[in-house]
């Protein structure tokens, strides 16, 4: 099993608090933390400048197709920016991911 830093894209505030909130809730990351800044990316042809609010969502590969499918039940973009990066920590902070993560419920929200 991998830990990871799930970023998701996101582009109102009040979504991505709210986002932020439910994966942890719903056992889909341990945690998360949320940044923001403005975004260049071409989409229909066209060049665009926009606000978004990253969500991290640090959880591990066996969670990963659920958080997918999660977010992208709950996002408005038509193609949710969504990226994963493997992670390396202490033993303690990749137990604390580990315990954090999942359960036998199934995620709701």
């Amino acid at each position: 099993m991998s830990h990871l830093a799930v970023s998701i894209g996101v582009p109102d505030e009040s979504d991505a608090n709210e986002l932020s909130r439910l994966l942890v809730e719903n056992r889909l990351a341990a945690g998360t933390r949320i940044t923001s800044g403005t975004s260049h990316y071409r989409w229909d042809g066209e060049v665009t400048e926009r606000t978004y609010w990253t969500v991290t969502a640090f959880t591990h590969s066996a969670q990963l197709s659920a958080l997918y499918e999660f977010v992208e039940n709950r996002h408005d973009d038509d193609l949710p920016g969504i990226t994963r990066t493997e992670i390396d920590a202490d033993d303690e902070y990749l137990r604390w991911i580990r315990e954090s993560v999942g359960s036998s419920e199934s995620p709701s929200g």
